[in-house]
């Protein structure tokens, strides 16, 4: 099997940890490259690891997103999908095991096991903080299945349907920029795409994010910008937003994604080759944001790295 290249491409949540911090970004896109093998160096399988991680509030969305994917894809296949119940209890069996195996640690001796930043940090969350995360999956689910939306898909021929949470991408000026629809089908002339969002209602809808559909659509479906609609559910508080994207100033998006493409390469050693140096990536300005962050265990920030491991750079 031919070994895995680690080209350069571009994703709005990839934009959103450079902003936050390039040394970060190094870790999650350079420094954890190469992690899943058994021979990788300490190092790169520790930032592997920790990569892996996620905080319960993410794990919580990741599950919501999953049980919702498997129905769909059963529908799609003309396969009777579980009840709301059904999949429910299912999930949160898969919780409760994923729960268990990260108390335990059993990430580290295969990182494809669920691992938890809350348990990795030794961070004090109470048995009730945890039923709450269950009891928001379980409502979010309930919200999804019991839907007007839910019912909608069901009756709509599969001819119409396009992409569920498939990993896509388009072409800029020749980086691929990857994006990822939730659902999405075709309504005569025009394409529906919907978002499903667990977390807190009246978050504004990132005008990137939607530009991002729109140009995918554009080439994708040869579909005009003003024919693509994007519908935000929030599964949390039962709320359906709607979005048309013809208005959105798709020139002034590419500029931006061309100039967040500049700026990541040119912290690169060699941008030909997507090679880069850990040490070219600055810490963020806002120490604020290490609390939250999945390497700190193994970024120099916090002192020389522990096992053996280099520090360069710090």
């Amino acid at each position: 099997m031919a070994e895995l290249k680690n080209d350069f491409s571009w994703s709005k949540s990839r934009d959103a940890t450079f902003r936050e911090c390039p040394r970060r970004y190094f870790f999650q896109y350079y420094g954890s490259w190469g992690g899943w093998y058994n021979d990788a160096e300490p190092r790169t399988r520790k930032l592997y690891v920790l990569k892996q991680l996620k905080s319960r509030a993410m794990w919580a969305g990741e599950k919501v997103h999953d049980c919702i994917r498997k129905s769909l894809q059963n529908l799609r296949r003309g396969i009777e999908p579980m009840s709301g119940d059904e999949a429910i209890e299912a999930t949160l069996a898969v919780m409760r095991e994923d729960f268990a195996n990260s108390r335990r640690g059993d990430y580290w001796k295969d990182p494809k096991t669920c691992g938890l930043f809350e348990h990795e940090y030794k961070q004090k969350v109470s048995d009730a903080k945890w039923k709450e995360i269950a009891d928001h999956v379980a409502n979010c689910l309930r919200t999804f299945y019991a839907s007007d939306l839910y019912s909608r898909m069901r009756d709509l021929p599969i001819a119409q349907w396009l992409d569920v949470e498939d990993f896509a991408s388009f072409d800029l000026d020749g980086t691929k920029v990857h994006v990822v629809l939730d659902f999405s089908f075709r309504d005569g002339e025009r394409v529906a795409i919907y978002d499903w969002k667990t977390g807190k209602a009246g978050t504004e809808h990132n005008e990137v994010q939607l530009a991002c559909y729109s140009l995918y659509a554009t080439q994708t479906w040869h579909v005009a910008p003003a024919q693509v609609s994007t519908s935000e559910f929030n599964l949390r508080s039962g709320k359906l937003n709607e979005y048309h994207l013809g208005g959105i100033d798709l020139d002034s998006i590419r500029t931006y994604i061309r100039g967040s493409i500049r700026d990541m390469k040119f912290l690169l050693e060699d941008p030909d080759a997507n090679a880069a140096r850990e040490e070219r990536f600055v810490f963020a300005e806002n120490q604020g944001v290490c609390r939250f962050c999945n390497f700190r265990a193994a970024c120099p920030r916090f002192g020389p790295v522990r096992n053996g491991e280099s520090s360069e750079g710090f």
